[in-house]
């Protein structure tokens, strides 16, 4: 695995975090792209089991995938310094947004620049979730398939809290890929 200093962390976590909308499941294409696929500092399997982590945890994706990440990298270090490459530019956007709050609430421009960046990140999320179905089918197909579409069912046709049904597929998929696969293996 390459290495990465802790300020081309931070540089890479900042820019990221400033020039993407549209919260977690819009960010994960392109942390993918930079780490995956262009710095090589990652594997594709690392950065799915980083995603789930990331959704697993309370909070921001955005930042809990940020600081994932930036440990996996660097250690604590790393992902104190992504964390904050990741909060720092959202945090100075509101900043600047809030003191001209009037301004844009009522400008028919930004409104119509943020309606055209909605449809854009709603393309970006159904990329990465295409990406990661795709990606997740590779290996355990049957296994994926079946969990995927349980907990979806579950979600659509049960009072079932989203939360509970992401917190069982996540103990079922580490109890097989844990312990009942490897001990099939064997």
């Amino acid at each position: 695995m390459k290495k990465i200093s802790s300020f081309e962390l931070f540089i890479s976590f900042f820019k990221i975090n400033m020039i993407t909308f549209g919260g977690g499941y819009a960010i994960m294409p392109i942390i993918k792209k930079v780490y995956v696929d262009d710095k090589k500092i990652l594997v594709e399997e690392d950065m799915l089991d980083l995603i789930a982590l990331a959704q697993s945890i309370p909070g921001a994706m955005a930042i809990n995938t940020s600081m994932l990440v930036g440990y996996k990298l660097r250690g604590t270090l790393g992902a104190l310094v992504s964390l904050v490459g990741a909060f720092l530019p959202p945090l100075l956007i509101i900043s600047i947004i809030s003191v001209f709050y009037q301004i844009f609430q009522t400008n028919p421009i930004i409104q119509a620049i943020l309606g055209g960046m909605r449809g854009a990140v709603s393309a970006v999320m159904i990329f990465a979730a295409y990406n990661m179905f795709t990606s997740l089918l590779k290996t355990n197909r049957i296994f994926s398939l079946t969990l995927m579409i349980i907990a979806f069912l579950l979600a659509w046709f049960t009072n079932i809290s989203v939360g509970y049904i992401m917190l069982s597929a996540g103990i079922i998929g580490f109890l097989y890929f844990g312990y009942i696969k490897e001990r099939l293996s064997l």
